[in-house]
């Protein structure tokens, strides 16, 4: 298995909400598929809204962990 190409890394430590998701789906969108995009988070809340918006637009979430109180995700580009 190949490595996962990152398209973008996103720091959104400072956000919540939905800044974060428009963020990480305009750079899926300009990714290719197959491509990852990794975003940074500092609230438990918002990742877990982006692993259930992942799952509602048929995007991939390949890696999920948290340390320092901050959490990262890398989602994969499936569609």
């Amino acid at each position: 298995m190949s490595e996962l190409k990152i398209y973008r890394t996103i720091d959104a430590t400072s956000e919540n909400c939905a800044g974060p998701i428009g963020e990480l789906s305009s750079a899926l969108n300009d990714a290719y598929v197959g491509e990852g995009v990794t975003i940074v988070l500092g609230d438990e809340s918002t990742r877990d809204d982006i692993i259930v918006w992942a799952s509602r637009t048929g995007n991939e979430v390949v890696e999920n962990r948290s340390e320092g109180g901050k959490y990262t995700l890398v989602l994969k580009k499936v569609k």
